[in-house]
């Protein structure tokens, strides 16, 4: 099993990166912000998980552990293929993956190309208790108590309508001492914003 890989970027593709480590160049399918992020005859350290199917032996590299746990997740999901779950993490940082499972949100998850309604709601159904709250880390290192109204506001906003980059994109910068340091009025703010859309 190749778990990780370091060397030289000597050529990219569509979708992937050519690392180039002990004289051997290794093909790797990456995701659109690494693929994006990465520049020629730079050194490069990638996470990887290595697909082995009857007739091809695939390679994904990621940037982290967390982008491939995410994707190795994924995978458990009948029905969701590798590409797929690439696809995902591509759209997706694993907390904000992990926070649309939790808060059941079809319509954020078929956002991404490849994924269809079947697919999202079987996506939640097998994943949302293997998820559960411990596993989602905050995106910025805000205090505890900011993350629980965020949280909270998020789900609110889910629940009137919102799609989950909506609901995100509202929520972003809002200050507990702007919006008045309590829940009611981090989601007045963020219905204010999104009033102007």
């Amino acid at each position: 099993m190749i778990a990780e890989l370091s060397g030289t970027l000597v050529d990219r593709g569509k979708d992937t990166l050519v690392v180039e480590t002990g004289g051997v160049g290794y093909e790797v399918l990456v995701t659109q912000d690494l693929l994006e992020a990465s520049a020629l005859k730079e050194k490069i350290h990638l996470y990887t998980r290595l697909i082995v199917r009857e007739d091809s032996f695939t390679l994904f590299g990621f940037r982290t552990r967390e982008e491939r746990a995410c994707f190795d997740l994924l995978q458990s999901v009948r029905g969701v293929g590798s590409k797929v779950a690439l696809a995902i993490v591509s759209a997706m940082k694993p907390e904000e993956f992990y926070s649309a499972v939790i808060a059941r949100d079809e319509r954020g998850l078929t956002q991404v190309q490849g994924v269809g309604k079947k697919t999202a709601a079987r996506i939640i159904l097998e994943l949302r208790d293997k998820i559960g709250l411990k596993d989602i880390k905050a995106p910025d290192p805000k205090p505890p108590s900011h993350r629980d109204f965020q949280n909270e506001a998020l789900e609110a906003l889910l629940a009137l309508g919102y799609t989950w980059q909506e609901a995100r994109d509202a929520l972003a910068n809002i200050s507990l001492e702007d919006a008045g340091g309590d829940l009611e009025g981090v989601l007045k703010e963020a219905l204010r914003r999104l009033a102007r859309l």
